[in-house]
């Protein structure tokens, strides 16, 4: 309970600033004659079920020809310094980059597009619980023309992996973190209309395993006034050798006060895992709240959008059993082999105070009777969430 009331309360202050601060990530310091110092908002603050709360601060200064960022972060439950910098080239539709850092990175996370507290939905990365600590190189390639984008990547990474099956090992603890290194490349394709590709390949060591992985996503959104419809889809799959790593996490958010997007809400973190898998959100609801109502007096109102939606998902892993489990490096692993799907409703800006929207949704865990992962318990099955959205 302290942990949910500590992201509530820190994300409810920083949207507050937020909102009335700066409608993007990046807000000016100073501005000269040949660019731009910038601050970045997304670095000043975040959460993971490993670090806890992480303070920090990043910056970049901008021209139109270049430009260089630097961050740095404390971890408040480990204890430990992250930070990197980098820079990037712009010729034309062309940017070339390169970096070094030493950061976490979660194992087999599924995201392709980097959270921000400007968008608080997206942040189901605060429930994050296995680590790698890693140095990491970077260079790569992005090209942006006539709303496409392609990109190619290589990285470096060493480090170690802070997890085993057991919980979470930490280096203020006394825990021994194993050495592992990871060479990489990274090609990704975006489309306008919102399907992306992301292919990995490399090799892990120790063992000079390679690492394949193909993921693919939809995303859209229609307006259909006076409703909206928001789908997700996102697939993938891996090679018969790839490392834990960088299988597909299908693990949830349950637990957390808040109703994040495009991950499965009833699923406990690290629940599932897969080689192979399929996922689906679906959202339909109201663009336009029904009414509106706001007090001068006490700088409240309320303006309600009713939603009902859809998440489902499922997955396989290879050398499975037949109730879809099996142990991998060292790690008893579950696949959602008989799915899960959670049908969910809410209403979002029932609250409006400062620069936030504030709502509220409760989602299902649906399960087949076979399923070795099914749930009896009501209140193991049932979420109850906060939902946000900053207004501008």
């Amino acid at each position: 309970m302290k942990a949910r009331r500590t992201i509530t309360g820190c994300m409810a202050a920083l949207w507050l600033c937020l909102g009335a601060t700066a409608a993007g990530q990046y807000v000016p310091l100073y501005r000269g004659t040949s660019g731009t110092l910038y601050l970045n908002l997304d670095r000043i603050w975040s959460y993971n079920l490993y670090e806890q709360s992480r303070w920090g601060a990043g910056l970049r200064y901008g021209t139109l020809l270049w430009d260089v960022e630097g961050y740095a972060g404390y971890g408040m439950l480990d204890r430990q310094l992250k930070g990197g910098v980098s820079g990037a080239l712009h010729l034309g539709g062309s940017t070339l980059y390169a970096g070094a850092a030493r950061d976490y990175q979660a194992a087999g996370s599924r995201r392709l597009s980097v959270p921000s507290l400007r968008d608080p939905a997206s942040l189901g990365s605060f429930m994050s619980r296995r680590m790698s600590d890693r140095m990491m190189l970077t260079a790569g390639l992005r090209r942006q023309h006539h709303g496409y984008l392609w990109l190619a990547e290589g990285n470096v990474l060493y480090g170690g992996r802070l997890f085993c099956n057991e919980g979470l090992l930490y280096r203020v603890a006394g825990d021994t973190i194993e050495p592992e290194t990871l060479l990489e490349a990274r090609l990704v394709a975006q489309s306008p209309w919102g399907l992306t590709a992301q292919l990995q390949a490399g090799v892990n060591n120790p063992g000079r395993r390679a690492v394949t992985r193909l993921l693919v996503q939809y995303d859209r959104q229609w307006e259909l006034n006076p409703f909206e419809l928001q789908l997700f889809l996102q697939g993938g799959a891996t090679g018969r050798a790839t490392p834990y790593v960088r299988m597909f996490d299908l693990g949830g958010t349950f637990g957390a006060p808040f109703c994040f997007r495009q991950s499965l809400l009833t699923a406990r973190p690290n629940e599932f895992t897969a080689n192979v898998f399929a996922f689906l959100s679906l959202r339909f609801g109201f663009g336009r709240p029904l009414f509106e109502g706001w007090s001068r007096l006490f700088q409240i109102g309320t303006s309600p959008r009713p939603f009902i939606g859809l998440n489902a998902a499922w997955g396989h892993l290879y050398g499975q059993d037949p109730e879809g489990g099996m142990t991998w490096e060292g790690l008893n692993l579950q696949a959602p082999l008989y799915g899960i799907a959670e049908p969910m409703a809410g209403v979002e800006g029932l609250l409006r105070w400062g620069a936030v929207d504030w709502g509220a949704a409760v989602a299902w865990r649906m399960v087949p009777p076979e399923a070795p992962y099914r749930l009896t318990g009501t209140q193991d099955n049932l979420t109850l969430m906060v939902t946000a959205r900053l207004i501008f």
